[in-house]
């Protein structure tokens, strides 16, 4: 019986395990794809992400790349940085968070490059302003208008995956945020043509630098969003149809890049319309290298889980963990088996026929070797002798004979009842002397 509880025990670990494993391999394919993330993030390695050039600059050396999950009031800018926001979803330019272009501010205060890089859209969004600046909910039709561009033939239409609802527009921590427009901070606003364009074309700037001859003529293009009254300070780089599409401007100590399009970007892109030459003008100069994940809604959110692997406590978790199994098993498993008298039957209280004392002698037969009887006998009798006031203390101490006697007789043949009853002679001719 014991034996199959055992079997049925070592047969449900097996099926948990393996439950276990293919809940994992299953939580492994879906991350490792990165289909469960926004469009254009880092994290994707389909079509519309954009992990392609993240690992690409990971690759260069004297480079540091890395992504962001805090909150961008929170971030602190190292020097000259080049800072990434793909795909963001496409917003109101007359209603844009202070903290938001604060944030930005101190990037190019620093000497840092701010990439701002939008989602594709074939037409104006219905609602389009900032969650921190906006008075009634988001449309659905946001979601419905912005799509991003993959450029597939395949079976499935990419054009119409839709962005999660935390990523319908960039968020900015805070609530009732004092609002300023982009014209007056950045000199431009946003407008959108009646069809998306099919090429962008580079501008020929007399003299141009150097970085900008090298970038390609002609560029795919995928979106309707075009930049419109831009002020003096923006260079113009790319039109589509003769609108900016691509814009450049100094900006504190840096610099400010504005792209309508996210597609160059993306792996799609980098697999099929590689433009190294156009990535590598949108980095600049700069070796620390940001892409941010916040815009997309994927942020940092310290839990019991962050607090464990910060601190080190998966292993005192496994520990108590095996402690838990280890207790189970013992009190599901006998160690000893039950007894095989038919008598007993399984249910019931097994009920034993000797007492405490025979229990008591059942455990010194146990653990008192057989030569050492006498020895640990005598040992505790004189101790029981040493408390006894019968004996004058003129008188010779009886023990001392005791112990001879044991000297005498402790031979490996020693027969240690023999040897009690003529210790226990000794005692009684004592006590008779008396």
């Amino acid at each position: 019986m014991p034996r199959a509880n055992a079997i049925r025990v070592i047969i449900l670990m097996i099926i948990v395990s393996g439950f276990m494993l293919g809940v994992i391999q299953l939580f492994l394919l879906r991350f490792e794809a990165g289909d469960v993330y926004p469009a254009y993030s880092t994290l994707r390695s389909d079509p519309v992400g954009s992990r392609a050039f993240f690992r690409g600059l990971e690759n260069l050396r004297n480079t540091s790349v890395q992504r962001n999950y805090q909150h961008l009031p929170n971030l602190v800018f190292e020097e000259s940085s080049t800072f990434f926001n793909i795909g963001t979803p496409v917003f109101d330019p007359e209603s844009v968070p202070v903290e938001w272009i604060e944030t930005f501010e101190r990037l190019t205060a620093s000497g840092g490059r701010l990439v701002l890089s939008f989602l594709p859209v074939e037409k104006k969004p219905a609602n389009w302003r900032m969650s921190t600046c906006a008075a009634t909910p988001a449309d659905e039709s946001d979601d419905k208008n912005t799509r991003p561009r993959d450029g597939s033939n395949d079976s499935e239409d990419t054009s119409n995956s839709k962005p999660s609802e935390s990523a319908s527009r960039p968020s900015i921590s805070g609530n009732n945020s004092q609002c300023v427009a982009l014209k007056e901070q950045w000199g431009l606003t946003f407008a959108f043509a009646e069809t998306p364009a099919a090429k962008a074309l580079k501008i020929n700037h007399d003299p141009s630098p150097a970085d900008l001859k090298r970038l390609p003529r002609t560029i795919s293009w995928h979106t309707a969003i075009y930049f419109d009254e831009l002020d003096d300070n923006w260079r113009v780089i790319y039109t589509a149809e003769g609108r900016p599409v691509i814009i450049e401007r100094p900006y504190g100590k840096g610099s400010l890049v504005l792209t309508a399009d996210s597609f160059f970007m993306s792996n799609e892109a980098l697999r099929s319309e590689r433009y190294p030459e156009l990535l590598a003008w949108t980095v600049g100069q700069s070796a620390n290298i940001v892409f941010d994940e916040t815009h997309l809604g994927i942020r940092i959110k310290p839990g019991v889980l962050s607090l464990i692997k910060k601190y080190r406590f998966h292993w005192f978790i496994s520990a108590v963990a095996v402690l838990a199994i280890l207790f189970v098993w013992k009190n599901s498993v006998y160690f000893v088996p039950p007894l095989k008298n038919s008598r007993y039957r399984s249910g019931q209280d097994v009920y034993s026929n000797r007492d405490s004392t025979q229990g008591l002698i059942s455990l010194l037969r146990r653990n008192i070797p057989t030569r050492q009887l006498l020895h640990i006998c005598t040992r505790e009798w004189r101790r029981t002798f040493q408390r006894n006031q019968r004996f004058a203390s003129g008188k010779s101490d009886p023990t001392q004979s005791v112990l001879a006697m044991i000297k005498a007789c402790s031979g490996p043949s020693n027969d240690p009842i023999a040897g009690y009853r003529r210790i226990s002679k000794i005692i009684s001719r004592g006590r008779h002397d008396e």
